[in-house]
């Protein structure tokens, strides 16, 4: 559990794909993203420097070069279902934090086995049985439901539930002073 003022709470990472028919091929994330937002490589570079300037200011490792890759997420979701399945949240943390590494510091395709491997280690998790397509894959599909039922249409989308059933959803990257407030106000 993590700890937030007076409020115990614990993070459960759910997969949603923004582009479900992504290729499994790696390909280039400039290109991508030039093509998606419509952007010239240049805008698309201003993009990747604002962004940078938002991971600095979190301390985080950020990159983004011509080298950077994008692929399909559902193996590295699998990876996280499996790190939860067996791990629970503290091992599903570990597993997310290691994707996030190799996806936003050394520009690896999301589906990048080494790099899943690495992520299933964190995890605590047998790195070979994921290598296998099938294991986890059909309890990942149902946990995209959840996306889907609550309507989510991007990424982060935040569901703070309560012990009860009261829950609040936050859509896009918020200041903390958004969750804060949500978590005053289920506190109440």
């Amino acid at each position: 559990m993590k700890q937030c003022s007076e409020v115990d709470f614990e993070v459960r990472w759910l997969p949603f794909q923004l582009d479900p028919a992504a290729s499994e091929k790696a390909s280039s994330r400039m290109e991508a993203y030039a093509k998606k937002f419509g952007k010239g490589k240049e805008e698309v570079k201003q993009m990747g420097a604002w962004m940078k300037s938002k991971f600095d200011a979190a301390e985080l490792p950020y990159n983004f070069t011509e080298s950077a890759l994008v692929s399909n997420t559902f193996d590295a979701h699998r990876v996280l279902t499996a790190a939860y399945k067996h791990g629970g949240a503290a091992a599903q943390d570990k597993a997310a934090e290691a994707l996030f590494h190799s996806y936003f510091a050394k520009e690896k395709a999301p589906n990048d086995p080494e790099e899943l491997k690495e992520a299933a280690k964190a995890a605590g998790l047998d790195a070979t049985a994921l290598m296998d397509k099938s294991y986890v894959a059909s309890e990942t599909q149902e946990e995209m439901k959840v996306g889907k039922k609550l309507g989510v249409r991007g990424v982060p989308h935040f569901v703070i539930r309560t012990e009860g059933s009261r829950s609040e959803e936050i859509s896009g990257a918020q200041p903390s002073e958004a969750f804060l407030s949500v978590f005053q106000s289920m506190t109440r």
